[in-house]
C-alpha cells in the first residue's frame, strides 16, 4: 500500500509539472503573438491618387473604358535614414457605409539617405491581402495612397493610360503636396500581415456592371508584390501582357490557373 501511495504522489507531481510547463510555453507563445504594434511619430501627410486596372480594363462607367496604371514614387531628400508609413483608402460611393476593406492598416518602409521607393498598382493591391485572413482580388481599384512621414518627402504620382490593347497613350506626372499633420501611426503587426489566407473575395463581384461579358476576368498573381494563388491553383506567366520572363523582364505578374491533378 505504501508503494502504491508513492506511485500516486509521483504521478500527481509529474502531471502538475507537465501542466505548469505547458502553461509557461502557452504563455510565452501568447506573449510573442500579442506583441504591441510598432508606433511611428509623423509630422507630414501625403495623399496620392491611384487608379489601377489589375485584371481587365475599366468598363463600369466610373472612368472611360481603358487600362490605367499608377506609380507613386517616394524620395527621402534628407541625409538621414527615415521610416515612413503608408496605407490605402478606397474611393467608395458618396454617402455609402464604410466597409471592412475601405481603409487598410499602415505598413512601413525604411528609406536610406537620398533613397527612393515606389508603390505601383500591384503593391497597392497587396495591401488588401491578407486583412484578417481575407484577400480582396481586384479587377480594378481607385482611391488614395496615404503616406505619413516624420520629415518632408518628395512624393510624385505617375499616371499612364491606354486603350484596351496597345501601347501607352497618355502619361501625367503630379507632385503631391504635403499637409502638416502631427500623428502617431500604428503599424500593422508583422504576424497579421503573414497570417494564413482563409478566403478570397472578388471586387467588383462577377456579374456586376464591371463585366460586360466580352472580357473574362483573370486572377492576377506573382509580380513584385508576390501575390499568391488560392489553394488548388498555380501561377503561370500571362502571355497577353508585354512582360516576358523568358526575355529577361523582371517582376512580371502572372495569372492563376487550375493546378494539374496529382498522379
Amino acid at each position: 500500500m505504501k508503494q502504491l501511495r508513492i506511485i500516486k504522489i509521483f504521478s500527481a507531481l509529474l502531471g502538475l509539472s507537465l501542466w505548469l510547463g505547458s502553461t509557461a510555453v502557452r504563455g510565452a507563445y501568447e506573449a510573442e503573438t500579442m506583441k504591441p504594434s510598432e508606433m511611428i511619430k509623423t509630422e507630414y501627410q501625403y495623399a496620392a491618387k491611384v487608379v489601377c486596372s489589375l485584371l481587365l480594363p475599366h468598363q463600369d462607367g466610373t472612368l472611360a473604358k481603358g487600362t490605367y496604371r499608377t506609380i507613386v514614387n517616394i524620395h527621402n531628400p534628407t541625409n538621414k535614414p527615415v521610416t515612413v508609413a503608408a496605407k490605402v483608402a478606397l474611393a467608395t460611393e458618396f454617402g455609402s457605409e464604410p466597409g471592412p476593406f475601405s481603409v487598410t492598416p499602415f505598413k512601413k518602409a525604411e528609406l536610406q539617405p537620398d533613397g527612393a521607393t515606389e508603390l505601383n498598382c500591384f503593391n497597392v493591391a497587396g495591401y488588401f491581402c491578407p486583412i484578417n485572413g481575407v484577400c480582396v482580388d481586384f479587377a480594378f481599384l481607385e482611391g488614395f495612397v496615404v503616406i505619413k512621414s516624420p520629415v518632408p518627402l518628395d512624393v510624385v504620382g505617375v499616371y499612364t493610360a491606354r486603350h484596351t490593347d496597345g501601347e501607352v497613350e497618355t502619361m501625367d506626372v503630379e507632385t503631391v503636396q504635403p499637409k502638416q499633420m502631427r500623428e502617431v501611426v500604428k503599424l500593422m503587426p508583422v504576424a497579421a500581415g503573414t497570417a494564413a489566407i482563409q478566403k478570397h473575395i472578388e471586387y467588383p463581384p462577377k456579374g456586376g456592371t464591371a463585366y460586360d461579358g466580352k472580357y473574362q476576368p483573370k486572377q492576377i498573381c506573382g509580380g513584385i508584390a508576390a501575390i499568391p494563388c488560392p489553394t488548388g491553383k498555380m501561377c503561370v506567366d500571362d502571355s497577353s501582357d508585354n512582360c516576358d520572363p523568358a526575355k529577361g523582364h523582371a517582376d512580371c505578374s502572372g495569372i492563376c490557373v487550375s493546378a494539374p491533378a496529382k498522379q
